[in-house]
């Protein structure tokens, strides 16, 4: 596999999602670098569930979410007729092992928030993939600003970046995809890998207006990667192999979690996990606007309800049990939680969410028969 070091990394169209991977990719492949991630705290005393066997059988290092620190590279490049502007100002550089954390998880401080994540003022882009080895083009400067507080070089001019790089993200708009693929077509050779974000935009469309045999991918990312916690699922075109697949993941590790999957998956990840952020943010807003009836101040019912999602979903992942599993942990006889839920229940809350997911699925089928 190539090294990451060695790895020249381009984006045609750089907006939000753009420089979300982007992010992420500045931070492959080193320590601990996760924006989002918490130490682990033990379970409460006495509390003997299989999550919590699961916790002591750990080791300190993987309880505290710790890394081993990769190798560090400093090689820069001559970049012709990119910018480089140096938009960071006073940034430090956090060290590689105990980075600092959001917040203060000893007294439950929420995760960051997209505002907070955006001033970024005490992190630096310091991964193996250097910030001079990443390229984005734009038609304005508009899009352009985040790459460049970055430090990653850009250009106006799509060709210019398959003249620099190897691995070629196409974050255009589905519109627009099909025009730019026509104008760079004559300068793709047999070492560019193409990795389309475009929504709607099958692979088999990818590889027709490409020329034959071009490596292509089709990645479908989610909001939640701008924190580093998105839920990405990846699909290869016929050209893209093992070694393609093991790159684009390991680039994409720090924006959360990466599954590959046949192209039919993308779709239903779109209802899923894309429309499902929406979800899930209309139920912490349900969640905190009822505690506000029952008397508590929006502020902290809002950051109460945000982490009960976070900590939630991430029992799911770390225990790996099912979730009605869990649910049912929570509840005892005559208790609250089982009078909430028969609530719920008579809400059809179940059934509306499934047909929630199933219509937005079935609108990305329609579109991306356009």
């Amino acid at each position: 596999m190539e090294r990451l070091r060695e790895l020249r990394v381009g984006f045609i169209g750089a907006g939000r999602m753009a420089s979300a991977v982007a992010q992420a990719i500045l931070l492959a492949g080193k320590a601990g670098a996760s924006l989002l991630r918490h130490p682990e705290t033990p379970p409460r005393e006495g509390h003997q569930g299989r999550w919590h066997r699961k916790w002591l059988r750990r080791t300190p290092s993987e309880r505290t979410g710790t890394f081993s620190p990769g190798p560090a590279s400093s090689i820069s490049h001559p970049l012709g007729q990119f910018q480089s502007q140096n938009h960071v100002g006073n940034q430090t550089k956090m060290a590689e092992d105990n980075l600092p954390l959001p917040g203060n998880p000893e007294v439950g401080s929420p995760p960051h928030t997209q505002a907070s994540c955006s001033k970024m003022e005490s992190w630096r882009p310091d991964g193996e993939v250097q910030a001079v080895n990443i390229f984005a083009s734009a038609p304005s400067n508009r899009n352009l600003d985040k790459f460049q507080t970055f430090e990653c070089k850009t250009t106006h001019c799509n060709l210019e970046i398959l003249e620099n790089c190897t691995i070629v993200f196409l974050a255009t708009k589905p519109d627009v995809l099909p025009v730019v693929l026509r104008e760079i077509a004559s300068a793709v050779t047999k070492k560019h890998v193409f990795v389309s974000m475009a929504a709607g935009v099958t692979l088999q469309a990818l590889e027709e207006l490409l020329p034959a045999g071009t490596k292509v991918l089709r990645i479908m990312p989610n909001l939640p990667c701008v924190v580093q916690s998105g839920a990405i699922i990846l699909a290869r075109g016929t050209c893209a192999d093992e070694e393609d697949v093991a790159l684009l993941k390991r680039l994409l590790s720090h924006s959360g979690l990466c599954e590959e999957g046949p192209e039919s998956y993308i779709d239903i990840h779109t209802g899923l996990s894309g429309s499902g952020v929406a979800y899930a943010y209309m139920f912490a807003e349900a969640l905190a606007e009822g505690a506000v009836k029952m008397g508590m101040p929006g502020a902290m019912a809002q950051k109460i309800a945000a982490q009960t999602l976070l900590g939630a979903g991430r029992m799911i992942l770390e225990t790996g049990e099912h979730p009605a599993v869990l649910r049912s942990a929570v509840c005892t006889p005559g208790g609250t939680t089982i009078h909430a839920l028969h609530e719920l229940e008579k809400g059809s809350l179940r059934s509306t969410i499934m047909n929630a997911v199933e219509a937005a699925t079935s609108r990305a089928q329609t579109l991306g028969k356009r």
